[in-house]
């Protein structure tokens, strides 16, 4: 079994009440989305620095993240909302490059992690 000791920590204070939903491993950053509807990317060895950058209000009651490719060189990633809406972030500008709108969000996600292509 592992022993893990907590080194630093990051914590949302504003807005109060304001919750992580999803962390994912982005390149070397750690992309993290919350209930404030804000998409956050955090480095894990100085989190209690705060974002290295942030989105707010990156769309409309976001629920999912997901990175397009799994290696390194990283820099892309999808978010979905409850409305509909996928979002495609380029993490090396800090800004949404592409939206699609669907009422089927879970399957846009899918369908973009799945593509050989990107």
């Amino acid at each position: 079994m592992y022993q893990l000791t907590c080194i630093d920590t990051f914590e949302i204070s504003n807005p109060e009440s304001t919750y992580i939903y999803d962390i994912i491993p982005v390149g070397k950053l750690l992309a993290t989305i919350s209930s404030d509807d804000s998409l956050r990317i955090l480095d894990p060895l100085t989190l209690s620095n705060g974002p290295v950058n942030s989105i707010r209000k990156v769309h409309t009651d976001i629920t999912c993240l997901a990175k397009l490719r799994d290696d390194e060189e990283a820099t892309v990633v999808c978010t979905a909302g409850r409305d509909g809406v996928a979002c495609l972030v380029d993490l090396r500008i800090n800004s949404v490059v592409g939206k699609v709108k669907s009422g089927m969000f879970v399957m846009i996600i899918r369908s973009l992690r799945l593509s050989p292509s990107l």
